[in-house]
């Protein structure tokens, strides 16, 4: 890798701006609906199970996203660049965001907030909400120089084996869960590389080498379905049940939700939308505000649904609040997650306006 090599900047894709605005569209609905899984209500519970299985794809559709713009760019890999733009734009964010819900928390149950306790907090990543995201993603960047070395152009079948062992461990811990409702064994689970690194190669294999899929869309649309309607129904017969253990469908590493990734990305990749003026301009602006609102949106939500409580209850009208029971279950977490994704979206575009506070929503 040369010192003075280019800058690894990743080329602008539009079809992967549109399913990046999709992608965090479904990290908000999940987490609209996913408090009716728990209601008594079984209709409730039906629709929260369908609206987070529908958006099973959201976060290894992101990690798809970056392998495709990382690992396809040919260009070397100028370490001491790469690392400072990449680890500043985790580090920073999740420095400023570990801040910010560690004082509403503090707010919020009355506690002193004491620096000992945030750094305890911050290096052992005990958080709620978006936050363990970026500890993840900041493992996958420190590795990506070396995973473009090893899954670069010329290696695709180097590639297609490491992401068929990458998620063969999962399908068969997925099998032992519903046969035995037992675990695999930790010594295997552990030898075998994360999930997350998977997605980030996958992507970067559709995205560079899209196989040919007969039917086309139909074919990717049907796929979508038998991966979303399945982990719904395994879901539901899992409530109130001792027959299973719990989330074994609601996992990004089952199967089922890496058929559902695949499709949707190959969906996309194969749409290719032509998307001109006011339209193209709209989500390539929301594409940009992604990464701002995955990390805003779980305040947005404490807002939006009234759950601040102590000196913050009074920062959203009480006429305003939704949930995700507005409506009715079938209608609250589009409510809810329409209101959410927007307030997330004007709080970022906010942010990056003030010199400092921007650097919190690169």
């Amino acid at each position: 890798m040369s010192a003075n090599a280019p800058s690894h900047a990743p080329k602008r894709q539009p079809a992967l701006d549109l399913l990046r605005c999709l992608a965090i569209a479904g990290v908000v609905v999940m987490h609209c609906a996913s408090p009716l899984t728990a209601s008594p209500d079984p209709s409730a519970v039906w629709a929260g199970v369908l609206y987070s299985s529908l958006s099973l794809f959201c976060v290894p559709v992101m990690l798809m996203i970056s392998g495709a713009l990382l690992l396809g760019n040919p260009k070397p890999i100028d370490l001491k660049a790469f690392y400072g733009r990449r680890c500043m734009k985790i580090l920073v964010p999740l420095l400023g965001w570990s801040l910010v819900y560690y004082l509403l928390v503090c707010l919020q149950t009355g506690t002193t907030p004491h620096v000992i306790s945030f750094f305890k907090r911050f290096f052992t990543g005990m958080w709620s909400g978006p936050l363990w995201f970026l500890y993840m993603i900041l493992g996958v960047y420190l590795m990506t120089p070396f995973m473009a070395q090893a899954f670069g152009r010329g290696r695709e079948a180097l590639a297609w084996t490491f992401t068929a062992i990458v998620f063969a461990v999962p399908a068969l811990n997925f099998a032992t869960r519903l046969i035995w409702e037992m675990e695999l064994n930790r010594f295997l689970t552990g030898a075998v590389i994360p999930y997350y690194f998977g997605y980030f190669v996958l992507g970067n294999l559709l995205n560079e080498h899209p196989p040919r899929v007969p039917g086309g869309r139909w074919t990717l649309a049907a796929a979508f379905a038998a991966g979303a309607l399945p982990s719904a129904f395994g879901e539901f017969a899992a409530k109130g049940v001792n027959t299973m253990l719990p989330n074994t469908f609601f996992s990004y590493q089952q199967p089922l939700a890496v058929l559902m990734s695949g499709a949707i990305f190959l969906f996309f990749k194969d749409w290719s939308p032509r998307l001109e003026g006011r339209a193209a301009n709209v989500v390539r602006e929301v594409s940009s505000l992604t990464y701002g609102i995955f990390l805003a949106h779980v305040l947005a939500l404490s807002l939006v649904t009234g759950q601040l409580a102590g000196p913050l209850a009074g920062l959203w009208p009480r006429a305003l609040t939704l949930d995700w029971n507005t409506g009715g279950p079938w209608i609250g977490p589009v409510l809810t997650g329409a209101a959410v994704f927007t307030l997330s979206a004007l709080l970022v575009w906010g942010l990056r306006r003030v010199p400092v506070l921007g650097r919190i929503v690169p």
